[in-house]
């Protein structure tokens, strides 16, 4: 746990007149964490790569199935032309030492409102609602996800999971990251004439890369 964090964790405990906990309540606590009850989840379809396929055209994202990660710059590639869109763009360091064309402009660092394009790596994807589990970090700052118009997220295969209780039980087992963003579909918003905007507050277009 960093500084900054223990310092507002001691805050919250003296404002609340609690002391810092012991070792014994250390334990006590992790062990409820670990043996925490599984509430009843709905039952799946068999093949859960339908299902999320499925659900993501339910909110208005797209995809594309690709067989391996070499791939993924050509996946790019064919969302690029597809939306006329220029060969630049932000990345998050985990994708850097794919083979992206020498010609092309990338950029790893924080986004910016003037990028038009994102690409980042998904924790998991969440079959049972179509939706993306993104992690910050220092490789992958969290304005990627919302500040370009158009986002394409790299999902490998093995991290698509059934129910959002199997994300938490993944995250439990690491470092917990600072931010945890679920992201559903495109930025949307029905507050004009009830009439659905996409790119309110957002990516206009949210692409998933599924590496099988």
């Amino acid at each position: 746990m960093n500084k900054a964090r223990q310092k507002i964790l001691h805050n919250i405990r003296k404002s609340l007149g609690r002391n810092e906990l012991d070792a014994n309540t250390v334990n006590k606590l992790k062990a409820r964490l670990a043996a925490h009850t599984v509430h009843e989840q709905p039952t799946l379809e068999k093949n859960l790569i339908t299902l999320f396929i499925k659900n993501l055209k339910k909110v208005e994202a797209t995809l594309e199935l690709i067989p391996n990660a070499k791939e993924i710059p050509f996946a790019v590639l064919a969302f690029l032309q597809k939306h006329n869109l220029a060969q630049e763009m932000v990345l998050d360091a985990h994708l850097k030492n794919l083979p992206w064309p020498n010609k092309w402009h990338l950029a790893y660092r924080a986004a910016k409102p003037e990028d038009t394009l994102s690409v980042t790596s998904a924790f998991a994807g969440i079959a049972e609602t179509g939706s993306l589990v993104l992690l910050s970090s220092a490789a992958s700052p969290t304005t990627l996800n919302f500040l370009p118009e158009n986002h394409l997220v790299v999902l490998q295969r093995e991290n698509l999971l059934p129910h959002l209780e199997a994300v938490w039980a993944r995250l439990r087992a690491q470092a917990m990251p600072r931010t945890v963003n679920i992201i559903t579909g495109p930025s949307r918003t029905a507050d004009i004439e009830q009439t659905i905007q996409l790119g309110a507050h957002g990516p206009r277009r949210l692409h998933v890369i599924l590496v099988n």
